[in-house]
């Protein structure tokens, strides 16, 4: 289960913490909250009441961490400690990363560039080129390989003719008539 920060603050999600800490009856849940501090234009201080959204699976016994969701390496063996955890112990496991808002969300927040946000992406660019991993010339001439290939399938995509309204039904999996409301 992911999500961001704001629909932490929904009962969904307090759901699922209840059901999958019952005594007991555990569920091996990994739960990943994305927190950049903000839902859509609400910074995070106006929709919760704790620091760390990962204080709240402690209520509950869970295991919880938070990291920095800005650090692949970080994320990465954050990752494969919870799900070992979650497979092995057979318990949920509430896991927040951290990480930047680089553009607002909707028309509600804007679109533009938030200024002091970590750029993840540069940033690990800049560690890669550190260690000697990659060049900027390589990093350049990936970015551009990559761009091209999502121009050419946005291309594609919108070249494609719209799909017949009669096909709404394709490739669902329940009883058509049982859907429509018929017997």
């Amino acid at each position: 289960m992911q999500g961001g920060d704001a629909g932490t603050a929904e009962g969904d999600f307090a759901s699922a913490l209840i059901w999958s800490t019952r005594r007991g009856e555990e569920l091996p849940l990994l739960m990943i909250v994305c927190n950049n501090r903000y839902g859509i234009s609400t910074p995070y201080a106006g929709q919760h009441g704790y620091d760390q959204i990962a204080d709240r699976g402690k209520a509950f016994g869970m295991q919880t961490a938070v990291i920095d969701g800005n650090d692949p390496e970080a994320s990465h063996a954050a990752l494969k400690h919870a799900i070992d955890y979650v497979r092995t112990e057979r318990r949920p496991f509430l896991l927040e990363a951290m990480v930047s808002r680089l553009r607002g969300h909707s028309s509600a927040s804007g679109a533009n560039l938030v200024k002091g946000e970590v750029d993840c992406l540069e940033r690990f660019e800049r560690v890669l080129e550190d260690r000697e991993l990659i060049t900027r010339a390589g990093i350049d001439e990936l970015r551009e390989r990559y761009t091209a290939e999502l121009a050419e399938a946005h291309r594609r995509i919108r070249s494609e003719p719209h799909p017949a309204p009669s096909s709404v039904w394709d490739h669902v999996f329940a009883d058509r008539n049982l859907v429509r409301g018929e017997d």
